[in-house]
């Protein structure tokens, strides 16, 4: 895997948050990426003789970790104009992914045709990994921010509070130019709790260079019009007068716009919202909120970027406004949420997957959820009664344990991570746990840090041995254990000029397990599941690629995708026998076969 990285600017700000474990990154991961799909659709926008700007820039989607995708755009010097992040708040909440069968809508066997959830991602966090987290990632952005740009950082009460000095110590006090209150109605009270209903969250707005940056008064429909004096200015003299008719009387109208202030009403989306109609993903924000950040702190044509895109909603209304976007999400779902709704909206954009560590699966979560499910004797943290930094433990023959820590995929094991990892041996040392060894697991270490080195070096503080295990040879170890891929049944048969491909039957080991399980849990007899002979209801979209290039290119035109109350089509009319086909299942799991695996039926 290849791996450099670039140099972090150090924060310019006075204002400091200090706390245990506190971190300050000098530097960012720099990964190779992979170009996925191109997708090129006809531009319904006017072509003009003068150059336009960013007109050679291609709309981007990005699969990988914030930090390394500010990495890959710096290393292809693009700067960005406008950032929004809503970032998960630290709020304690797992977000999930309904999982419907798609059989046209009908009571298959199953109450709403739900067969459970995918966890997207997780949003369990203490409060100093977080902010840690976080402030990496601050400094990742500032650094592709060009000087004319702005950011909105999107948080709650949660963590909103400390983030905000984060914000300061990163791009600097003077450059803090509002506190943004969204504010929806919150129609879900709750009288036995004692204290007020939720019903507002923050967004900080900072300037790169607050002397320089592109800002807009947005005006905004009055919702309750007042009568007042119509006010104008004479040209000649420079002073205001009231506009008064040919009999004297000052003349009244309702003002219909305003121009917008901190505090914006903006209604909340639910389930019904016709914004959510196609996915209903969970932390999905209205295209009114970002459309007024968009309008207010860019201009036509300039870059808008969203580092955890989730759903897609900056991309898909920056490009209705005009705009380039690039969008990035680490989970697959979210990925291919956001790829499907700029397919809708007419979007030209390049598909690129960073390298920068290894998915077994759709998100870090369920990553590793299924590591730990390949270690014998492994117990959650919370049977072992361990803080959350820790994953969980290996229960020994002995009867002891082995804390376990897993480094994220996205980050590397150095000897200022070894630190930290020190001050939670000491809390274990301080609780007098019965503890001897621990185990991290990694990804990525720097090269200097061996295993003898790290027995010295920890010999001379604790008597807890730490062990290092490698990522690759836990994998290599269990290899057999990994999950068996989806596959399908395909058939193409001459139709005159044309060739029909027919998805005969589909199989998805994953998903037989996901129905077994549901099938296996306290349901009603009538709610239990059973697939179809052919399996089609597992099918989420088809996609097909005719062109077969190196890259995959859909033909927008050949693309099913059936919502949660219709099915896939089936059959399909080509008109060559050439092409490769993308089947994804309702987890969000991919397969592509080659139509030269296919046999032509006589």
């Amino acid at each position: 895997m290849s791996r450099k990285e670039y140099n972090i600017q150090p924060a310019r700000g006075q204002a400091l948050l200090n706390f245990q474990g506190r971190l300050k990154p000098t530097s960012m991961p720099f990964y190779e990426a992979d170009l996925i799909e191109e997708v090129k659709q006809e531009s319904n926008i006017l072509n003009f003789d003068e150059p336009k700007e960013n007109e050679d820039f291609t709309n981007l989607l990005l699969q990988g970790d914030c930090l390394s995708a500010c990495a890959y755009l710096k290393s292809k010097n693009i700067k960005v104009d406008l950032v929004y992040i809503d970032p998960p708040f630290a709020s304690g909440a797992n977000y999930a992914k309904k999982i419907y069968l798609r059989n046209g809508g009908k009571e298959f066997e199953t109450n709403g045709n739900c067969i459970g959830e995918e966890i997207m991602y997780d949003d369990i966090w203490q409060k100093e990994d977080y902010l840690n987290w976080l402030y990496e990632r601050l400094l990742a952005i500032r650094d592709i921010l060009s000087d004319t740009g702005s950011i909105y950082l999107h948080l709650d009460w949660h963590i909103g509070h400390y983030a905000k000095i984060l914000m300061d110590e990163v791009f600097g006090e003077e450059n803090f130019m509002n506190e943004i209150i969204w504010y929806y109605e919150n129609k879900f009270t709750f009288s036995f709790i004692k204290n007020f209903n939720t019903s507002t969250e923050n967004i900080f707005l900072y300037a790169k260079d607050k002397g320089r940056h592109i800002f807009h008064h947005i005006n905004i429909p009055v919702k309750n019009k007042r009568k007042q004096n119509r006010i104008t200015w004479d040209a000649v003299s420079k002073k205001m007068v009231t506009q008064k008719d040919e009999n004297g009387k000052v003349i009244y109208y309702e003002s219909e716009y305003k121009i917008a202030t901190t505090l914006w009403d903006i209604p909340r989306l639910n389930s019904q919202s016709n914004e959510r109609k196609d996915n209903n993903y969970a932390t999905q924000k209205p295209e009114a909120l970002l459309e007024r950040i968009i309008k207010a702190s860019s201009n036509e044509n300039m870059i808008v970027a969203d580092f955890f895109s989730g759903s897609g909603g900056t991309a898909t209304v920056a490009h209705k406004l005009g705009r380039k976007f690039i969008a990035c999400d680490i989970g697959i779902n979210a990925l291919q949420t956001t790829r499907d709704r700029l397919v809708k909206e007419n979007a030209s954009f390049d598909i690129l997957k960073i390298r920068d560590g290894l998915r077994l699966f759709r998100n870090p979560q369920q990553t590793r959820d299924k590591l730990f499910s390949l270690i014998d004797g492994f117990r959650s943290a919370e049977t072992l009664n361990l803080s959350g930094f820790w994953n969980g433990g290996i229960v020994r023959y002995d009867g002891l344990y082995e804390p376990v820590h897993f480094v994220d995929i996205d980050k590397k094991l150095t000897e200022e991570y070894i630190d930290m990892v020190s001050e939670e041996i000491s809390i274990i040392e301080d609780e007098e746990q019965d503890v001897r060894s621990i185990t991290i697991i990694y990804a990525h270490k720097d090269r200097e840090l061996t295993q003898e080195l790290l027995d010295k070096k920890i010999s001379e503080r604790s008597n807890i041995r730490i062990n290092i295990k490698s990522l690759d040879s836990l994998l290599e170890e269990k290899r057999e254990y990994l999950y068996t891929p989806d596959n399908a049944l395909i058939e193409i048969e001459h139709k005159g000029d044309n060739f029909e491909v027919k998805i005969k039957k589909y199989f998805s080991p994953y998903l037989k397990k996901k129905i077994d399980d549901f099938n296996e849990s306290k349901v009603k007899k009538s709610d239990k599941v059973r697939l179809s002979d052919n399996g089609l209801e597992l099918i989420e979209s088809v996609q097909f690629d005719i062109l077969l290039k190196n890259i995959w290119v859909s033909d927008i035109n050949l693309e099913d995708k059936a919502k949660p109350k219709e099915k896939i089509k089936g059959k399909y009319l080509l008109n060559t026998n050439k092409f490769k086909i993308k089947i994804r299942n309702i987890a969000g799991d991919e397969i592509i076969i080659n139509s030269d695996d296919l046999v032509l039926k006589k």
